[in-house]
């Protein structure tokens, strides 16, 4: 990973998640929503909750095997701080491709070539698995991610969908 302020690639570990990871995970996921979809979603959306998030993350660990991993960002250091988080399945809707999800990392390290470390563990992965096509859904007014994806390699795909009333997320797709 790329090293950014106060923080250089020795800094952090990739490792596959564990079930204590999930409640840590879930920080994570909660605190990068609540900066990142800032002005997003609408006021009135109700705003993920940590319990949910976790019982999410807790689901996804569970169901880990050959075509599914959820990977966490640590920092290297005595603590093991998780800072960050991506899973990587087989696409539920077309199980011959994969697809990436929940790539999330904490505001407080943003920069420093976590989620773009995360990211390429996650091909790999999936690439191991055989998988030559993976899709990511991402928020249409996610700038940041989708300026990061598109740097990444991703292309966007004629596919959107809606998960909450006046929030559209645009698919991407990449070939491995």
């Amino acid at each position: 990973m790329a090293g950014g302020p106060g923080g250089r690639a020795a800094d952090f570990l990739i490792r596959p998640a564990h079930e204590t990871d999930a409640p840590a995970i879930a920080t994570v996921w909660h605190r990068s929503a609540l900066v990142g979809y800032e002005g997003i979603f609408p006021e009135a959306a109700p705003p993920p909750t940590l319990e949910a998030l976790t019982a999410r993350t807790r689901k996804a660990i569970a169901s880990q095997g050959r075509h599914g991993l959820v990977l966490v960002a640590v920092r290297n250091d005595p603590d093991r701080t998780v800072v960050g988080t991506v899973t990587a399945v087989a696409d539920p809707r077309e199980g011959s491709r994969a697809r990436i999800q929940r790539l999330y990392v904490d505001p407080g390290y943003w920069g420093r070539g976590i989620g773009r470390g995360l990211h390429d563990r996650a091909l790999e992965h999936l690439d191991d698995a055989g998988f030559r096509v993976v899709v990511l859904w991402v928020l249409e007014r996610n700038i940041r991610a989708r300026a990061a994806y598109e740097r990444w390699g991703w292309r966007p795909t004629p596919g959107r969908h809606s998960p909450y009333p006046g929030v559209v997320e645009v698919c991407y797709l990449l070939m491995l």
